[in-house]
């Protein structure tokens, strides 16, 4: 079965290191899936908490997790799956979230658990694209007290709906969720049938339906959902007071350079943020062409938190 699963994105060998676990806890003791890429034989001082996108599932951070296996194996990753994902434990719950905060409250349980089984090392949430959105509502909803996280990492965040978006589709969206919340609808109908490049070989649609994890319909209320994080994600900047990498390809459909530069322009200045922007990258950079220096830049930015030299 591990196997199987890997070989979505890597070889059928053995993959010692990249077990699929059961049984994880999640909020208000419910169990979800997860993955880690842990070496056996060094006890991480830094730990990534993968938080996949829409989509998609924890096996997405194979290839980040193993580049970690052999270039920096004091570096640690662990990915769940996400509630309302292909994932899911609870069939009847794919494509549906109640409330957004369900997110929130499942990723402060799976840090909780990965701090208990790494008390000493640093814990970093490592979004990518509605991950991210996740990642940083999340930051800004988290209890007061310490920060939930030593660091984010951001990987396509979503930060704006694009210019030439309609203007009464956004709302249009929050008005249909609120009036029809369980209503379904697939995304190629959302899309008006548009496919969407994710990489230089890839689209969206295309490449959705191959994966066993794919969900043919979504209820207006998680879209809507998901509409109202990108809405906030430039109030969540205003708050972040740990460290911050924000990846971004400069072919990213969804946001283009300038979009992600305003985002990252409302973190404090007192916060160490680095951006990093990959001109021929896609979307979904952890598949991308260029995936392995964008694996070389989080690996220096890791050493950089690790030995506490963030700047700006």
């Amino acid at each position: 079965m591990v196997c199987a699963a890997v070989s979505l994105v890597a070889s059928c060998a053995p993959q010692p290191t990249a077990v699929y676990y059961p049984k994880a806890a999640g909020a208000k003791g419910e169990i979800f899936g997860y993955r880690k890429w842990i070496s056996e034989k060094t006890e991480p001082d830094v730990v990534l908490i993968g938080i996949h996108g829409f989509c998609g599932a924890a096996i997405d951070y194979t290839n980040l997790g193993n580049h970690l296996l052999e270039h920096q194996p004091k570096t640690g990753l662990y990915a769940y799956e996400l509630r309302g994902q292909g994932s899911d434990p609870i069939h009847a719950r794919r494509g549906d979230i109640g409330d957004p905060r369900q997110w929130y409250r499942d990723l402060f349980a799976f840090t909780l658990l990965v701090r208990e089984r790494h008390p000493e090392a640093k814990v970093v949430w490592c979004g990518e694209s509605m991950g991210a959105l996740i990642a940083a509502h999340a930051w800004r909803k988290a209890p007061p007290g310490d920060p939930p996280c030593d660091a984010l990492v951001l990987s396509s965040p979503i930060v704006r709906f694009r210019d030439d978006i309609p203007a009464w589709t956004p709302g249009l969206v929050q008005l249909a969720a609120t009036t029809l919340p369980l209503a379904r609808i697939s995304l190629d109908a959302l899309a008006g049938g548009q496919d969407v490049p994710m990489t230089q070989k890839s689209q969206h649609f295309e490449q959705a339906k191959k994966n066993p994890y794919h969900i043919e319909q979504y209820t207006l209320r998680l879209i809507g959902a998901l509409a109202g994080l990108i809405n906030g994600m430039n109030d969540c900047a205003s708050n972040f007071r740990s460290p911050v990498l924000v990846l971004h390809g400069g072919k990213d459909y969804f946001n283009n350079d300038s979009d992600v530069r305003g985002f990252v322009a409302r973190i404090p200045a007192a916060t160490s943020m680095t951006y990093r922007n990959y001109p021929k990258a896609y979307h979904l950079l952890m598949y991308d062409e260029k995936k392995e220096i964008i694996f070389r830049d989080i690996e220096r930015w890791v050493n950089r938190l690790r030995a506490n030299r963030l700047k700006n």
